[in-house]
Parts: C-alpha cells; structure tokens; sequence
C-alpha cells in the first residue's frame, strides 16, 4: 500500500515527497523529468517511475502495479509553458487529470487530492477573492484547472470517489523556475550576492504562500476526515492581504543589506498582474474551517528567513552549490 505523487520531483512535489517520506510513508513518484537533485537525501527511499500523464496505460499501471491507497495529483504543465503550447497542456493538465480520476475510480483509491490555482480566478475580481467568487479564468492553464476542479467534484458526487483539491496562489521558493514569478528569484539572487532586475513595478502585488506551507496544505487536505470535506475545492494561502514586490525588496534587505534590486517591468508580465492586481485579500477561511488550515509562515519576513535558511541548509537540492 502505498501513496502516489504525480508531479513528484517537482517545485511542490518534492517539498511533499520529503514530509511522507520523514512520517514513514511508502512513496512513489510519478514524473515525466526526474529531478534527482530534488530527491537528494531520499532517493533510496522513494519508488521513481517515469511516466506521462497523458498516456493512458501508464497511469493505470502505476496506480495498480504499486496498490496505491491515496493520490496527491500536483503533475502538470504550468502557466506560461501552457498558454506557449495549448495543445500539450490540454494533454498533460486535463487528459491527464481524467486519466488519474479514472485510475483512481477503478482501482479503488481512498482518496485523491488535486493541486488547482488561483489562475482559475480573472475577470472582474474585486478585493476579496473567497471560495465562491465566479471563477472566469482567461488563459489555458486556469481554464484546464478550472474544468479539473469541476471534473473532481463530479467523480465525488457520481462515483463516491474521495477527491478534494487546494488553489495556490504565488508560491514561493529557491528554485523557482516559474517565468512570470519574480518574488522567489529576488530572494534567490540577492542570497547568492548577484543583482537582480525585477520584471514587475515595486507596486505589484499578490497574495504569497511559502514552499514548505504548499506542500503541507496539499497532505493536510489529504488528511482531513471526508466529513469535513464540503467545499471540495479550496484556496490556500500563507499571507491573506497582498504583499507588494518593494514589500519583498524590504524584507530581503533585512537579511541581505546589500542586495542590488532594481525595476524594469515587462509589458507582457504586467499584463498578467493587471487582472489580478484589485485583490487584497485571497480568502481561505474554508480551509481554516473545514480541515485546520494554517501557514506556518504568515509573513513576507517569515517567507524570506525559512527560504534563505532552505537555501543555506541544502544548496545541493536546488542547484546553488
């Protein structure tokens, strides 16, 4: 018996690999690019098999070939990789997701969660953005996460399947390779003493959520009793209010006083931030709620320390060394 991770060597995916791995969980990870480096201190203890979520057999074997009990599906091609390829991320991100369900409805899984995103969220937002606000999401990637979402809850309501998903919004962590994130390669670069020109204005803003916090809601959520599951698609978040990018300059200059940040901010990027930027609030009440959600770090400051000293603690794991 045993747990699966989809997406398992990636940024969210490892973070989590490591908390089942510590509990004593037996773990396989399902992953098109293995990234051994993520898996540098539990590599010998984790089953790595690789496979594509879009292809059908692949899936199925590996829920079936290792009697998995739980699946915490985070695979997919993000947000600027999908909107370059709509036809790939169609592939990996819905195709895929329909394929899990499905392995997971006939093999009989206990339970599923799904990893959404607050790019479900776009026209139209006011200044608070809860669980129920009209999700009108305009890009490839937030409308594939949004049709995933709906996908889950109806293998809950019609096949008595145990899904439960969590939305994130701004994940921050060393590594992040994300290209229309910039809060995670400012810290980065000023910890490795390199300047760094920011692509969005000082004033940007987003709600943020530290690494570690991700991959802790995503088990959290797993955890939860199934009676307590009534929302079923949750947001989750580390700071509820907005944090602004020269809020971030600030923070890193507390650790780092000599870091070298500077702005040029990037019309394309910018236009993304623009249907975002009259949030102030990303609500996640539910999921304090219904299943005991609560960040670890709360904070900008809080953020940046836990990263800095992650990068300092394990260099080897992101690259840095």
């Amino acid at each position: 018996m045993a747990k699966l991770i989809t997406g398992g060597t990636g940024f969210i995916g490892a973070e989590l690999a490591h908390i089942l791995v510590d509990r004593g969980e037996d773990v396989v990870i399902f992953d098109r690019t293995i990234k051994r480096s993520r898996m540098d201190d539990i590599e010998d203890k984790v089953k790595l098999v690789r496979g594509d979520l879009g292809n059908w057999p692949e899936v199925l074997n590996v829920v079936k070939d290792n009697k998995i009990t739980d699946i915490y599906h985070l695979g997919s091609m993000l947000n600027s990789a999908s909107e370059a390829n709509p036809w790939g991320a169609f592939q990996a991100n819905v195709i895929g997701t329909y394929n899990v369900l499905e392995a997971a409805r006939l093999l009989h899984v206990e339970k599923i969660m799904f990893s959404s995103s607050s790019a479900t969220y776009s026209l139209e937002l006011g200044t608070e953005t809860t669980d129920t606000t009209i999700q009108r999401p305009t890009r490839f990637y937030g409308i594939g996460k949004l049709f995933c979402e709906g996908l889950g809850r109806l293998y809950r309501t019609k096949f008595g399947l145990d899904f439960r998903s969590i939305r994130y919004h701004g994940v921050v962590g060393p590594s992040d390779r994300t290209p229309s994130h910039w809060c995670s390669p400012m810290i980065e670069s000023a910890v490795l003493g390199k300047p760094y020109e920011c692509f969005v204005s000082e004033d940007s803003t987003m709600p943020m959520i530290f690494i570690r916090d991700t991959a802790r809601a995503a088990d959290m959520v797993l955890q939860a009793p199934k009676e307590n599951i009534k929302m079923v698609n949750y947001n989750v978040t580390g700071s509820r209010s907005v944090v602004s990018a020269k809020e971030v300059e600030l923070a890193i200059k507390k650790h780092v006083p000599g870091a070298i940040i500077t702005y040029k901010p990037a019309p394309a990027v910018m236009a993304i931030y623009k249907s975002i930027s009259a949030i102030r609030v990303f609500d996640d009440s539910y999921a304090q709620k219904e299943w005991g959600w609560k960040p670890a770090c709360q904070t900008i400051d809080q953020m940046v320390s836990a990263f800095i000293e992650e990068i300092k603690a394990h260099p080897q794991r992101y690259g840095l060394e």
